[in-house]
């Protein structure tokens, strides 16, 4: 089973990739990311976009999609 780590995330390749076709921002307690696919290591990553802490507990982490992700910051930080 093939691992994929996102900041101090790990899923498993099938959840990252669902979790992109989803459009969905992982969420954790400093750091949202943006997940992208790498056509060349036919992966997903993640990218950091936007650290504040606090947004969950300490080794928590949600997959949120855009619309939620904009309430928890409080400003339109991705576009809906």
């Amino acid at each position: 089973m093939e691992i994929v780590k996102i900041g101090n995330v790990e899923l498993t390749r099938e959840e990252a990739e669902r979790y992109y076709s989803e459009e969905k921002y992982i969420v954790t307690y400093g750091c949202i990311y943006q997940l992208f696919y790498s056509t060349a290591q036919r992966t997903v990553y993640g990218k950091g976009i936007y650290k504040q802490a606090g947004m969950t507990k300490r080794g928590r982490f949600f997959a949120m999609d855009a619309k939620t992700v904009n309430h928890l910051v409080g400003f339109k930080l991705v576009n809906e």
